[in-house]
């Protein structure tokens, strides 16, 4: 009990403390096999059962109330909702329009996108790609959507759209697995799948990512060609054990990129497994950059995970007076709106987001119409954005300022003529 309690004072746990808790009442209500409409126990008895603080136990149940899953009465308690029945039983009061999709479900794409952050431009510049492709073609979509990490979730978020009928899938697997419950069972009914963003290692299914390896060799090899000679591969320490995230297609090819480079340049001796940092924790930062501080006296080279990591890796080093390119170099992966927007502006990988749901939209509709299809494994290219968190440009206006032995060279030619 003290360690959930202590979790839930420490900011730097209390995120990680309410998915634990919100996915534990999910496995609570699964296990209990609660029909529609049951009441669940009350906060205090899931305070009990959790040993977290009632205003845990709240948070938790605003997510799921908000995710459709429970309702709550002010005065009578927590409920199940009455449509996490079998769709086949409540279909005759499905909306008309519904009801009228799953008569031509051919037409029909279904979406499953699950996602840990409320706001996220990855997915929905994938989700504009693909209604863009289907309604390029004729075709409707239905979405769906689950947490990050919760598998069950996940699957009732496929069932549901498979139930309701719908003649292709498209998903967004969770994080941190080879394989999840839902797409396995899209195969096991050989529904025409197609995953973006990552794939699932251990399934047999078509997908469209980015050439993930290749932007985190591109990342480094940056860093290499600037001069830095200290390395470190960062991952945020929310997100899971280090094995754990290297599940995740996405972060393994991008780590393997990052090694490619290093080899390349004879830099072998850099290569270091992912380094987890809690970049809320002043703590965590510093110790980062302490253990990785460079012999040579230059700064320790730092290739981030992703945007978000690197943005509050910078901002959380600038509250313990430290500043990227002086004392760090850092290069991100995604190139979110804030990247342009920070303190430092971050350098940083783009992803083609849009293509990735363009793309995958037609692949999943040639697969239903049953056309020939060459590959239906596409890694689509990506590009680096050059700004100052590497200091590149800081480099480049040096080198300008000052003429080159070439340049010394060349004038003093002319002047003999």
């Amino acid at each position: 009990m003290d360690s959930n309690l202590s979790s839930e004072t420490d900011p730097r746990k209390a995120r990680k403390l309410n998915r634990e808790i919100e996915t534990g009442i999910r496995q609570f209500i699964d296990e209990h096999r609660l029909p529609p409409g049951a009441q669940l126990p009350t906060e205090a008895e899931f305070c009990q059962r959790f040993k977290v603080s009632r205003s845990t136990v709240r948070h938790a149940l605003a997510r799921l109330e908000e995710a459709g899953l429970i309702s709550r009465t002010r005065g009578k308690g927590t409920f199940l909702r009455i449509a996490e029945q079998p769709v086949e039983r409540r279909l005759p009061g499905l909306p008309h329009d519904v009801r009228r999709i799953r008569g031509r479900g051919r037409s029909t794409i279904g979406v499953v996108f699950s996602y840990a952050s409320e706001i996220d431009v990855m997915q929905t510049a994938i989700l504009r790609g693909i209604e863009h492709a289907a309604k390029s073609r004729g075709y409707n979509v239905l979405f769906g959507r689950t947490d990050d990490w919760d598998e069950s979730g996940e699957a009732r978020a496929i069932a549901e759209l498979y139930d309701i009928g719908v003649g292709g899938m498209i998903v967004m697997p969770i994080s941190n697995r080879t394989s999840t419950a839902g797409v396995r069972m899209l195969v096991e009914h050989h529904v025409p799948t197609v995953l973006v963003d990552r794939y699932l290692s251990d399934l047999e299914t078509g997908y469209v990512v980015s050439e993930n390896a290749a932007g985190a060799y591109r990342a480094t090899e940056h860093l290499i060609l600037l001069g830095y000679t200290d390395f470190v591969f960062v991952v945020d320490m929310a997100e899971g054990l280090t094995t754990e995230q290297l599940n995740t297609t996405s972060i393994r090819d991008r780590y393997a990129g990052y090694c490619q480079a290093l080899q390349h340049y004879h830099l072998s001796s850099a290569i270091m497994p992912p380094y987890p940092v809690d970049h809320s924790s002043k703590e965590s930062v510093a110790r980062l950059l302490l253990e990785h501080r460079s012999t040579t006296g230059r700064p320790p080279a730092i290739v981030a995970l992703h945007d978000h990591l690197a943005s509050e890796l910078i901002n959380t080093a600038a509250r313990i007076g430290l500043r990227a390119p002086t004392h760090f170099a850092i290069v991100g992966y995604d190139d979110l709106p804030i990247a342009s927007h920070l303190a430092v502006p971050l350098t940083t990988v783009v992803q083609p987001r849009y293509d990735i749901g363009f793309r995958a939209g037609h692949l999943v509709i040639d697969k239903i119409e049953g056309n020939s299809i060459r590959n239906d494994k596409l890694s689509l290219l990506v590009s680096l954005i050059v700004r100052e968190s590497c200091g590149a440009l800081w480099l480049m206006r040096q080198r300008m300022a000052t003429p080159s032995a070439v340049d010394d060279t060349l004038t003093k030619f002319a002047e003999r003529r």
